[in-house]
């Protein structure tokens, strides 16, 4: 189909996008489906795509459903992760006011270290970090409360809540108003049910969580933008994650991506070069032993940077050939 002939471009927003075909809001009110223009737009700083659901784009509308992407919009800023498959950074959401990661109490089992590595890449995008505990209804241990209340004290605001009963649903609704918010979480976890409690209408798929791998079933297959009928709710709702793994980081500036670890930073007795990891006269190692740094926030610190160093001597080691991480089974980290 050709362009109509003098039609100018105009503004659109990414609701989702996968295999160069994108679904847009445009300006003028309709929702169309639309191509990347030739190869104008390629993948930023070596993201896996070329754009995410809140992107703002340039569209060449060709009739009142179909378009042509002609050019992406300045970001203020991207969250996602690293796309083990395809060895490269994986774009979810653009120009966000907050991530929430997403956890339940049982089925799937609460994962603080899964939650701190979402911290990390919330660090990395520079939005405000949230923890919503889905699942309240089957109960809520001392222990979960207890990791809650570390993440309270980092400034990391908590929600309690239940898509089954309602529980905790107003509060939830009330701090994401005027917001774009990205929901992150464990496949399984309700990211997707508490989204239909937040939007009615908003028809989410959802499934139960396999009760042989006590895992998600992967329902959500890719970065979808939704929005409340009165338009104060802007969510992003993303696949459900079994492995999240942290890259292009380097394993000496990880420390600053932890708050909690921060204050420690310059105090250590061999300076900016401490690893944290196993000096003696290390701040950081004394805050932990004291208890001013939770022990699972620092193992997590640890496990993260030992990834970090694997993979940046695998890379070292194999120059000149595909780059390939190692995979990681974080699904199975216990507390």
């Amino acid at each position: 189909m050709n362009h109509s002939a003098g039609t100018i471009a105009m503004r659109g927003l990414v609701l989702s996008f996968s295999s160069q075909h994108a679904k847009i809001k445009c300006e003028d009110g309709q929702i169309r489906f639309c191509t990347i223009k030739g190869k104008r737009i390629r993948a930023l700083d070596g993201w896996y795509n070329a754009l995410a659901a809140g992107d703002y784009v340039a569209v060449q509308p060709i009739s009142g459903t179909e378009g042509v992407i002609e050019s992406l919009l300045p970001r203020k800023n991207v969250f996602g992760r690293y796309n083990e498959k395809g060895g490269a950074d994986q774009a979810f959401a653009a120009n966000i006011d907050m991530v929430v990661c997403v956890t339940s109490t049982k089925t799937p089992p609460f994962r603080p270290r899964f939650v701190d590595r979402v911290s990390v890449l919330a660090e990395q995008c520079g939005a405000p970090f949230s923890v919503v505990c889905n699942k309240i209804d089957l109960g809520l241990s001392d222990l979960i409360e207890e990791r809650l209340a570390v993440f309270e004290r980092l400034g990391f605001r908590t929600f309690r809540s239940s898509a089954a009963s309602g529980l905790g649903i107003d509060e939830l609704r009330e701090a994401l108003i005027g917001k774009t918010s990205v929901f992150v979480g464990q496949s399984g976890a309700g990211k997707s049910s508490l989204i239909n409690c937040l939007i009615p209408g908003a028809t989410q798929r959802t499934g139960e969580v396999s009760e042989k791998y006590d895992r998600g079933r992967h329902t959500t297959t890719l970065a979808t933008m939704l929005f409340s009928e009165s338009g104060d709710l802007s969510i992003i709702d993303t696949p459900g994650l079994r492995r999240l793994a942290v890259r292009n980081i380097g394993p000496n500036d990880l420390v600053a991506y932890f708050p909690d670890m921060v204050p420690f930073l310059g105090l250590c007795e061999f300076g900016a070069s401490c690893t944290h990891t196993h000096e003696s006269g290390c701040a950081v190692r004394r805050a932990v032993h004291d208890g001013r740094i939770c022990h699972d926030r620092y193992e997590s610190y640890l496990r993260i940077r030992a990834e970090l160093e694997d993979t940046r001597q695998w890379k070292r080691t194999e120059a000149g050939k595909p780059q390939k991480a190692a995979r990681y089974r974080f699904e199975d980290e216990e507390w």
